[in-house]
């Protein structure tokens, strides 16, 4: 917790301030010197106090010997950029333990609202805002008729886009940004979140999933199947959905063939 917040004071210190250069990555996705100093900042007190562990993060370069150690700290010390850019105040800094590829820890800290979220597995999830800390549970909506499911801001493909209005869930499609929205299905007040986005990578997944799990949901690709991580590809190729729990099922049976369909366009195969 204490590396996530370090983070966020950081962050805050250019949040919009004057002259931010914005720059892209091979992939085109923005960074900034906020992401590159609070990276630098989270990783350092990981290797101080925890030696002998690998850490993977979204900012450094990853040179593959973690997929031989057993504990491994994964970092993404600014999710959103594109919403920090933006100044939508939907960012957060994620830090994250996995243990034999389970993810094990996550903090997800929201440095505009100053909330920190936390949890360990087997121990619950929980947040600490306004100077008090609330225990977190998903809501109990089970009807895909009735859930509130969580969306990409600014940056919902148009496969996702199509999925929901072919699913008729679009109506109830509630825009946030970046990992703001997955705690929100930790906090009840969304039902669910569906990714297709093939640039979510386990560094966007590990935190908030530990938190999701613990405060009684679920976290699946769009095939159902759980996510694993320190995996030599990072990438969340099948797509996500987070859930209450209740409306998983549901959902992957509307979801999941509208992904299937959409991965075979783009692989140059047929819509099934």
């Amino acid at each position: 917790m204490v590396a996530a917040r370090e983070a966020g004071r950081i962050i805050l210190g250019h949040y919009g301030a004057a002259g931010l250069v914005v720059e892209r990555k091979p992939d085109q996705s923005p960074v900034t010197v906020a992401d590159r100093q609070a990276n630098d900042a989270i990783v350092d007190l990981l290797r101080a106090t925890f030696p002998d562990d690998a850490v993977l993060s979204e900012e450094a370069p990853d040179d593959q010997a973690r997929l031989g150690c057993s504990r491994v700290w994964i970092v993404d010390p600014l999710d959103g950029t594109r919403d920090f850019v933006a100044r939508t105040g939907d960012f957060c800094v994620h830090v994250a333990l996995a243990v034999r590829g389970v993810p094990t820890v996550g903090v997800v800290h929201q440095p505009v609202a100053d909330a920190t979220f936390q949890a360990v597995r087997g121990q619950g999830a929980v947040v600490d805002a306004q100077g008090a800390r609330t225990p977190l549970r998903v809501s109990a909506t089970v009807s895909p008729d009735e859930v509130r499911v969580g969306v990409s801001r600014l940056n919902m493909s148009a496969e996702l886009r199509h999925a929901l209005a072919a699913s008729g869930l679009e109506p109830r499609a509630v825009p946030l940004g970046a990992s703001v929205k997955l705690m929100a299905v930790a906090k009840g007040t969304l039902d669910a979140v569906v990714s297709f986005a093939p640039a979510e990578r386990e560094w966007d997944t590990c935190a908030p999933e530990v938190i999701v799990r613990e405060a009684g949901g679920s976290y699946t690709d769009l095939d159902g199947a759980p996510l694993t991580y320190n995996q030599a590809d990072t990438r969340r190729g099948r797509g996500t959905l987070v859930s209450n729990g209740a409306c998983h099922a549901g959902l992957l049976a509307l979801l999941g063939p509208a992904f299937r369909a959409s991965r075979g366009r783009r692989d140059g195969g047929g819509a099934a």
